[in-house]
């Protein structure tokens, strides 16, 4: 936007910020604030033991907010760091209450910290998983060890971005740190969020964006000193909403690196545990991370079934006790206790075999094995090749030329994919039966087996392709065909043609022009049964996971002597690893909602004209946590594509929040919406706030970025 227009938008945007942030503090400070330091603190004291608003002073003299947890004895102990930006005042009191009380009763202090700009903490934030957060989280271990109740040993833990965290915090190497467990994290940020040279659609550009800012336009809780204004209207004033700088970086670079513990992975020096799951968001990176490690680092690996959900609560089960397994880990590297577990092979794998697709289901088929090593050196590299007429063999391609089969691109493949909802509806999200994408790929299918199959290890697919577009993708799927019923899905890739040599630079085809593409699927450990075959899928989309690419395309998959498309597969003839199978205690049983739960609803709209694709997701729930916070949250999500216009797909999120801290009530509204045409992408996210019904906050932020290769 530019010109008047611009100018009109500036101007009224400040004039709305100026208005908003002077009637909150007047309100507050002549009215709400006195309430809040008198009557609500004076009725609602802290828990027992528990230590809230502890300022941590940075380097630079922001100082974070935390709250802290202590166990019965007084004497000093070692400290577990979770670090996040997701609110300690009140959401992620309910997601970790019970794991701070858990750390406690065995001896432990727990720091619940919030990430610099959000929460209760000072400062800014306009993008994530900044370089100033990991070096923040190493003056917080260092000022935590420092204090007298603390021993000198920190350890840190976390899910998701507490993994990511406590991985890059990690790398910071801070000498006090002596040990850590990343439960579901990344490592790799733009893999993570440029699939394959693609984008993600879900997660960032729609209701993740529309979350968080509605997150960090709330305000924290109140405390005696009155900070928690200041900071409120500090975050208000200048944090942004994240999606700006994702559609600003579309290529591989610096600000991806900053959040990225590949580029990091040698400066870790503690004791690592990383727990990962087979139908999480971040499926390969616990195997690159274990892999990538220096190996002088005590390290171990636990891989289960389970959704982005931690496995004391994973969907689907069985359910393990995975804090006990963490706190061992701690007892022995922080405690310096003998608890045996590095006596243990270091990595346990859950092995899959075939369930009926569905997208929820309370346990999944299979068996827990432990390794000693990954990628396992008793598998065995077998090949089968596509063949025309939609055969999957063993022998390569005999033909010297005109083997192949062509397709046109559908950007609405990829609806039965799922894994959308991981991180918010957590015992929904597993892949649906892979038949309903069929019509829009290519199969090809291999022969009946005659006993079970295993394959453990990294898939690799070959493929020699072309296409009639410049920018196109190539989506390759592994599935289990079941002989009487529903295709499974085993693993999956999507690559961007377009960074076929390179992340930074991409490239575009030259149509007609034949090109060697060699893709590495996600991880499995699967057993196909006897009487199941193999599939491959290739098809040019993977909607609505991730963004549809704007070109029309037909694209062509080769398959002849002299390109012979084939995926190497890691074949384990023999199932025994030789090890004890890890011997994990059960969860304890699912603890009541302390609110309500409004059902999921998730569908898959189609237009009347029949060329236009929505999938809808909302969802949400209220709760009252263990500190008296009341909270309510209720997610809206629609992406949308068009067969006949794909540049013009689009992404929708509405994202409400309401907090009540003792006094007043909060209501945070946001929205975010990505449109795309054949140019360029436009996003705007918008956040209006309210206080005890009266308008606080609002504004709105436009960002117009050209399309480049997506």
């Amino acid at each position: 936007m530019s010109g008047l227009g611009g100018a009109l938008v500036v101007a009224l945007g400040r004039a709305l910020l100026a208005a908003g942030i002077g009637w909150c503090r007047r309100a507050f400070r002549h009215g709400v604030s006195l309430r809040l330091m008198t009557g609500w603190l004076e009725e609602r004291p802290a828990a027992p033991r528990t230590r809230p608003n502890v300022r941590i002073p940075m380097r630079d003299g922001v100082e974070l907010s935390a709250d802290l947890f202590y166990p019965e004895s007084d004497e000093p102990a070692p400290v577990i760091l979770k670090y996040y930006p997701y609110r300690k005042d009140d959401l992620l009191r309910g997601a970790t209450v019970d794991n701070v009380a858990y750390y406690a009763a065995h001896g432990y202090i727990t720091a619940l910290l919030d990430i610099r700009g959000t929460g209760a903490s000072a400062g800014v934030s306009d993008r994530m998983l900044r370089l100033q957060e990991w070096e923040d989280g190493y003056d917080a271990v260092e000022w935590l060890a420092a204090q007298p109740w603390c021993d000198g040993s920190v350890g840190m833990t976390g899910v998701s971005y507490g993994g990511f965290s406590t991985l890059l915090t990690a790398a910071q190497a801070p000498p006090h740190l002596k040990a850590i467990a990343p439960v579901y994290a990344g490592w790799d940020h733009y893999e993570n969020s440029h699939p394959g040279g693609m984008w993600q659609t879900f997660i960032w550009s729609g209701a993740y964006n529309a979350m968080m800012s509605a997150f960090s336009a709330a305000p924290p809780a109140a405390d005696p000193e009155g900070a928690w204004l200041e900071i409120w209207e500090e975050h208000l004033t200048n944090n942004k909403p994240w999606l700006n700088s994702w559609l600003r970086d579309q290529v591989d670079g610096p600000a991806w690196h900053e959040g990225s513990i590949r580029y990091g992975l040698e400066n870790i020096q503690c004791a690592t545990f990383i727990i990962g799951g087979w139908h999480d968001i971040f499926v390969s990176d616990p195997f690159y991370m274990y892999m990538g490690l220096n190996p002088d680092v005590p390290k171990k690996l636990m891989v289960g079934p389970y959704l982005h959900t931690p496995p004391n609560i994973g969907f689907p089960g069985p359910r393990v006790d995975h804090l006990h397994e963490i706190v061992r880990w701690f007892d022995q590297h922080l405690k310096g206790e003998d608890t045996g577990i590095v006596d243990e092979p270091p990595i346990a794998i859950w092995v899959r075999g075939y369930d009926q697709p569905q997208a929820r289901r309370e346990t999944a088929a299979g068996y827990w094995r432990s390794e000693s090593d990954w990628p396992l050196a008793r598998a065995e590299s077998e090949t089968l090749y596509l063949q025309p007429g939609g055969r999957l063999t063993d022998e390569a391609p005999e033909d010297g030329g005109g083997g192949s089969v062509s397709y046109a691109c559908d950007p609405a493949v990829g609806v039965s994919t799922m894994g959308l909802m991981t991180g918010l509806a957590g015992d929904t999200g597993l892949p649906l039966d892979q038949r309903r994408e069929a019509p829009g790929s290519v199969v090809f299918i291999g022969e009946r087996l005659e006993a079970d199959l295993e394959l453990t290890g990294f898939p690799h697919a070959t493929l020699y392709v072309s296409s009639t577009a410049e920018v196109t993708a190539f989506s390759v799927k592994l599935v289990d065909v079941h002989p009487d019923g529903p295709w499974a899905l085993v693993s999956r890739v999507i690559k961007n043609a377009t960074q076929r040599n390179s992340r930074t630079d991409p490239a575009p085809l030259v149509p007609g022009e034949v090109i060697e593409l060699n893709i590495e699927l996600e991880p499995v450990s699967y057993v196909f049964g006897a009487g199941h075959r193999l599939g491959i899928m290739v098809a040019g989309s993977d909607f609505p996971l991730v963004w549809p690419l704007p070109q029309h395309a037909t694209n062509t998959v080769h398959m002849d002597r002299d390109h012979p498309s084939r995926v190497t597969l890691p074949v384990v003839s023999r199932h025994d690893s030789g090890l004890h199978a890890p011997d994990y205690r059960p969860a304890p049983p699912l603890p009541e909602a302390s609110g309500t739960t409004e059902p999921l609803r998730w569908e898959l709209v189609e237009s009347l004209s029949g060329t236009g694709v929505s999938v809808v997701i909302s969802w949400g729930s209220d709760a009252i946590q263990d500190n008296g916070a009341r909270i309510s949250w209720h997610v809206d999500f629609r992406a949308t594509t068009d067969r006949a216009k794909p540049a013009e797909s689009s992404i929708e999120a509405g994202f409400r929040f309401d907090v009540d801290h003792g006094a007043s009530t909060t209501e945070v509204r946001t929205t975010s919406r990505v449109a795309g045409n054949s140019d360029a992408f436009h996003g705007v996210t918008a956040v209006e706030v309210r206080t005890d019904g009266m308008p606080c906050f609002s504004r709105t932020w436009h960002c117009s970025v050209p399309r480049g290769f997506l």
